[in-house]
């Protein structure tokens, strides 16, 4: 009896870690191509602000147990060593509203850290997890950076036994194995590869770099915690009066899984608002809205209406992103000072 309660435990793990998102095991967000740090450790610090961001996403509304996803990240370039001046500008000294968004920098060395802090679940599981970046851009060109990052971090995954239902209640055997083996932590790491100018993006990036094996309590699983591949790209074409297009696409990839296309575009408005148009290859369309606002937050919103199988459900999927940049303090004593030195 205990054997076969075992294997009734672990199928059933197998399976709810095949099943998100189509094989894919990391979180997902509209929301990376307005920032690819969320999938890719090399692309902090593509502007001369800090970028601190706070996102949500939420799926199935309505139905126990659907997958959520809370993550904090932030990323910035930093000095390093003695030479070489501040390498954050003031922004937005006005606080103006609806202000224009940072501009990408190039032509210059960079040293970037980063970090996230997340956790993603879906049913009795879920997984924490906290990860530190390093990242180093160098100019190719005076309007191209080529840049190279990497991720290392720690990750708590488990089986919450209050939110299982067994249709044995009184089964002692699967009660001891979710006593005993509720939870594994281990270490990971990503890596990634960014080349970006003022007008586009192009970042390669892998996750789950170590491919830990799901072993809870030292019983061994057949699951995998797979490596993951993403391709982001996008490019900004400038056009009448104040307006811009931006295609782009993510294309992620996992191990025994189909490959899955993100691919749509964003209208700009002053590069202070934005709207977007996502078509996803596992038959999903994801509109997002967004604008910075005032004393430099921004917010964006995205809706995904699903349009396959599992459109019922998949019909309450909402994201969140409030955001926060943050520029180098103005100085007005040294300003003043200087001006009057030069009357």
């Amino acid at each position: 009896m205990k054997r076969i309660n075992y294997t009734i435990g672990l199928v059933a793990l197998n399976f709810m870690l095949s099943a998100v998102a189509f094989g894919q095991q990391e979180y997902q967000f509209a929301n990376t191509v307005n920032n690819p740090y969320l999938l890719n450790p090399a692309a902090g610090g593509l502007t001369n602000v800090m970028q601190i961001e706070a996102s949500t996403r939420m799926q199935w509304l309505g139905y126990d147990g659907g997958p959520k996803t809370i993550l904090l990240s932030g990323h910035s370039q930093i000095k390093f060593g003695k030479s070489g001046g501040k390498v954050l500008e003031e922004f937005n000294i006005r606080d103006e509203k609806l202000f224009e968004g940072p501009a990408v920098s190039t032509s210059k060395s960079k040293h970037v850290i980063g970090g996230k802090i997340w956790n993603d679940a879906i049913g009795p599981f879920s997984k924490m997890a906290i990860q530190a970046s390093y990242a180093y851009h160098l100019p190719l060109t005076k309007k191209i950076n080529i840049g190279v990052g990497l991720g290392i971090g720690y990750s708590n995954f488990r089986l919450n036994d209050s939110k299982v239902i067994l249709h044995q209640n009184d089964d002692n055997a699967y009660a001891q194995f979710l006593g005993n083996s509720s939870q594994q932590s281990f270490a990971d790491a990503q890596a990634g590869l960014v080349l970006y100018g003022e007008k586009f993006f192009f970042g390669l990036s892998t996750t789950q770099f170590l491919k830990n094996k799901v072993e809870l309590d030292q019983i061994s699983t057949a699951s995998n915690f797979n490596r993951h591949y993403f391709m982001i790209a996008k490019y900004k074409i400038e056009g009448e009066g104040d307006i811009a297009i931006e295609p782009n696409v993510v294309v992620k990839m996992v191990q025994n899984s189909p490959v899955s296309v993100d691919f749509g575009a964003r209208a700009l408005y002053k590069n202070s608002s934005w709207f977007g148009v996502q078509f996803r290859t596992s038959s999903s369309l994801v509109f997002q809205i967004g604008s910075n606002l005032i004393k430099n937050l921004y917010i964006s919103y995205a809706y995904e209406a699903s349009m396959g199988k599992l459109r019922t459900a998949g019909n309450s999927t909402h994201e969140i992103q409030l955001g926060y940049y943050l520029g180098r303090n103005r100085n007005i004593d040294k300003e003043l000072k200087e001006n009057s030195e030069k009357l």
